[in-house]
């Protein structure tokens, strides 16, 4: 009568219902031990391609995932207590956070556009303040750095140099309520160095001086300035085409 062998080669069954629950493909609703919800594909049990996850905590994040990682294009939002969506993030991701160029909506009124990098603000950027400022320049991990220029509420402005979120450096301040042009250098905010001249539109301010400001008489003044170790150290960086045109539509 016939007997059984046991095959010298065998996969155990807990090998194969291992390997069949490894999760490939697309997915309705993989749901996580605290409820975290994810719709979407599959790769060696990792997230990957197009997905949605919905926290508990109701962030929602929509778009690109690479080896269980945000990375691609997506959008970012939480749930408001009346069961809507405000959309917080929209752009790129490299492995979990914002890098690339994004828009970001701050719950305070801020708004952001331009480049990150580690979900910092880094690179060419736009900042729209619910104050009613507005900065255009670059940033260095969320602090202004570089060339940039700053609005104020009452439209005076700042064009020049920046370091670590200060005035520094080369620039100049349009002060368009008295109708005055300020030129000169900044070291950590203040302006240690500068030349004051009218602007061509001071009578129409809002409030112009009562008289203009005289001619500088000064024999080799711009020698004399150009030769001061102050100005000398100063950095003198390059516009580039995006900034240039920003500053010139303002």
């Amino acid at each position: 009568m016939p007997f059984y062998r046991k095959p010298r080669t065998f996969i155990p069954l807990s090998a194969i219902a291992e390997k069949k629950s490894v999760k490939n493909g697309v997915h309705h609703a993989i749901f996580t031990s605290r409820f975290d919800k994810y719709v979407g594909d599959w790769k060696n049990d990792l997230k990957e391609g197009k997905g949605l996850f919905l926290t508990f905590t109701g962030k929602l994040y929509e778009g690109d995932w690479h080896k269980g990682f945000r990375h691609g294009f997506g959008t970012l939002s939480y749930r408001l207590p009346n069961g809507m969506f405000y959309l917080e993030y929209r752009g790129e991701w490299v492995r979990g956070k914002p890098e690339g160029v994004g828009w970001r909506y701050y719950e305070n009124g801020d708004i952001y556009f331009g480049f990150w990098k580690r979900g910092q603000w880094h690179g060419y950027g736009k900042m729209w303040y619910k104050n009613g400022t507005y900065y255009v320049g670059y940033w260095n991990m969320s602090k202004r750095e570089g060339l940039g220029m700053f609005v104020q509420e009452n439209g005076n402005r700042y064009e020049g140099h920046w370091e670590n979120d200060m005035k520094n450096g080369l620039g100049r301040f349009y002060h368009l309520h008295t109708g005055q042009l300020q030129e000169g250098v900044w070291i950590q905010g203040v302006c240690i160095k500068s030349m004051v001249s009218d602007i061509i539109i001071r009578q129409f301010c809002d409030l112009p001086t009562e008289y203009p400001i005289p001619a500088e008489t000064l024999r080799n003044s711009k020698k004399i300035l150009e030769k001061s170790e102050v100005w000398l150290k100063q950095k003198i960086g390059q516009v580039d085409k995006n900034l240039k045109h920003c500053i010139d539509q303002m």
